[in-house]
């Protein structure tokens, strides 16, 4: 199977990382993983989609994988991580792709469809909705939330370096250190405030929403009002699936991906 290669650009000020298959030639599709996350849950999709004439780009989101944050502060919207996708097609200038995402990743795909649905090919939102549910995890990217653990980790770093050493290399050590709390709290906490039902009707691209039938995380009453509430949408249930199913079942997965860009 062909591996994806790996790249890095620069996005919104920020040392941003993506990988990528297929030729530049292709129907592109972006890709975009779950909340505290990377992109490597897109790693066995990927290479089939390529195998069925597809280039796929799959982006670490700020604070994710290989990615820094934008001004070293996670994303705390869902709204925010969007408008960052939507720059960072714009710098690998890419023209008119489709882009899917599974979780915060659907959210993200929703949000960008209505905010930018000329902009897209389709959108294909898995485990998302017009709004989605859960607790105000926010507060927990707090030290508080683990007492002194996150102090332990920053003062490890800086009082082991050198007093030259300049406060951004500081920042970029803390980070490497301590990020995966704290970009995961955030990312929960715009899934709970994520909210684009009023707005649905905007998103005038070819939708595919797509949820598992063991996925408790999307109710009943939020895929039915996001397909009400969608122009052009084709629903979707996928048996014996949770909410994770680039992951579960890679090879449906693509059959379902292809055979909706395809028609």
């Amino acid at each position: 199977m062909t591996e994806l290669t790996g790249h890095y650009t620069t996005v919104s000020g920020t040392r941003t990382y993506y990988e990528s298959v297929g030729d530049a030639s292709d129907p592109t599709l972006i890709a975009i993983h779950t909340a505290g996350a990377d992109g490597r849950q897109w790693r066995h999709v990927a290479p089939l989609l390529k195998e069925e004439g597809y280039r796929v780009i799959v982006p670490d989101l700020p604070g994710h994988g290989k990615s820094y944050p934008v001004d070293w502060e996670p994303h705390d919207s869902i709204h925010r991580h969007a408008e960052f996708v939507f720059d960072f097609m714009s710098k690998l200038a890419l023209d008119n792709p489709a882009v899917t995402g599974c979780s915060i990743g659907g959210d993200i795909v929703l949000d960008l469809a209505v905010n930018h649905p000329e902009s897209f090919r389709a959108a294909l939102a898995f485990e998302g909705a017009g709004r989605t549910r859960g607790a105000q995890l926010g507060r927990l990217s707090h030290p508080h939330a683990l007492p002194g653990w996150q102090s332990v980790l920053e003062y490890s770093v800086t009082d082991s370096t050198a007093d030259s050493v300049p406060e951004e290399a500081r920042r970029e050590l803390v980070w490497q250190h301590r990020s995966a709390h704290e970009v995961g709290t955030n990312d929960l906490q715009g899934w709970a405030d994520h909210d684009v039902t009023d707005r649905l009707s905007e998103a005038t691209l070819p939708v595919l929403l797509v949820r598992g039938s063991e996925d408790f995380y999307i109710q009943d009453d939020v895929f039915q009002e996001t397909i009400d509430g969608l122009p052009d949408c084709t629903p979707v249930t996928m048996d014996e699936t949770g909410h994770y199913p680039m992951m579960e079942h890679p090879s449906r997965t693509t059959t379902l991906i292809r055979d909706f860009l395809t028609d």
